[in-house]
C-alpha cells in the first residue's frame, strides 16, 4: 500500500502545489522558468536526486523483501519495463498505478500459465508488451504527457 500512497502524494505534489508547477514548468520550458526567476539547474538536480532515491528504495525492496537474496541479473531488465510504463502512463503517477497493475499482472500470469505454455515464452510476455507499447507510441508519434524539454540540455541564455 505504500506505493499507492506515494503515487497519490506525488500526484498531489505535482498537480496541486506551487512546487509541482515549478517542476512541470522546468520540464516544459526551462528558458521560460528561468526568465521567471526559477533556478532551473537546482530544480533539475533535485528531481534527479528524488528519482535516484525512489530507484534506491525500489532496489532495496527488491533485494531485501521481494527476493531476499541477491542473485546475478535479479532485475531481469525491469528497468526497460519502467520506461515503457512511464510512456504508457503519460508521465502521470496515478495512471502509472494502473500500468503497474497491468504489467505486474502480465509478469505473474506467466507463472500461472506454465502448465500449458513454455516458461520462456511466458517470461517474454511483459517485455513483448512493453515493446508493443513503445512501438504504438512511436507509430502514433505520441508524446502526450511527456515534458517538452525532456532530454534536452539547458544552457542559460540560449532559446
Amino acid at each position: 500500500y505504500t506505493g499507492l500512497i506515494l503515487a497519490v502524494v506525488l500526484w498531489l505534489l505535482l498537480y496541486r502545489t506551487r512546487w509541482g508547477i515549478v517542476v512541470r514548468s522546468v520540464g516544459e520550458s526551462p528558458a521560460t522558468a528561468d526568465a521567471l526567476g526559477v533556478n532551473v539547474f537546482l530544480i533539475r538536480y533535485l528531481c534527479v536526486i528524488f528519482g535516484g532515491v525512489f530507484a534506491g528504495v525500489a532496489g532495496g525492496f527488491l533485494s531485501v523483501e521481494y527476493r531476499p537474496a541477491w542473485t546475478e541479473g535479479m532485475t531481469a531488465g525491469m528497468g526497460w519495463i519502467v520506461i515503457a510504463l512511464t510512456i504508457f502512463a503519460a508521465w502521470d503517477p496515478l495512471q502509472a498505478v494502473g500500468g503497474v497493475v497491468l504489467f505486474g499482472g502480465l509478469y505473474h500470469l506467466a507463472y500461472r500459465l506454465q502448465r500449458w505454455f513454455p516458461p520462456e515464452f511466458l517470461k517474454l510476455m511483459p517485455y513483448a508488451f512493453a515493446i508493443l507499447v513503445l512501438a504504438v507510441a512511436g507509430l502514433r508519434k505520441v508524446r502526450r504527457g511527456a515534458p517538452a524539454a525532456l532530454g534536452l540540455p539547458y544552457v542559460r541564455g540560449q532559446r
